[in-house]
């Protein structure tokens, strides 16, 4: 409690509030939860809480992709969500330490799958069928990405 008494005795207790307030408000009043995370980011790095190499972020990267898995494997939906958002948010800081579009990248992605999904489609045409089981769809993909 000490710094909340020294807080109130001061009297700074509205000002702290309403600069922390306004700090925050900043970062989540943007309509790009991505940005949102960028900003955020920004923020931290400017009181030095950033990673300094790629190799930092790639290792956290490794060890919040273990802790998803683990939080699958206890069939906890709300600890896999919070692990999830940390590997997601860690993505977004590499993402960002290389100096590119976090939607650029997704929409890139998209179009990629997209475009893969359309080459499986035809080649399920051209078979005369509309679904594919697992092992078919495996080799099916797989011709694919060699060609795309």
């Amino acid at each position: 409690d000490g710094i909340r008494d020294l807080v109130r005795s001061r009297g700074l207790g509205d000002v702290y509030k309403r600069q922390t307030y306004n700090i925050l408000d900043k970062f989540m009043n943007e309509k790009s939860v991505f940005k949102q995370s960028i900003d955020l980011q920004l923020a931290a790095k400017e009181i030095g809480l950033d990673w300094l190499e790629i190799s930092g972020i790639l290792s956290k990267i490794h060890e919040e992709t273990i802790e998803v898995e683990d939080a699958i494997q206890k069939k906890s939906s709300e600890h896999t969500k919070e692990e999830l958002g940390d590997l997601l948010f860690t993505i977004l800081c590499l993402i960002r330490h290389l100096d590119y579009s976090p939607e650029e990248i997704l929409e890139q992605a998209n179009m990629k799958f997209k475009k893969r999904y359309e080459m499986v489609l035809d080649i399920l045409n051209e078979r005369g069928k509309k679904f594919a089981d697992a092992d078919e769809m495996m080799d099916i993909w797989q011709t694919i990405k060699k060609q795309y």
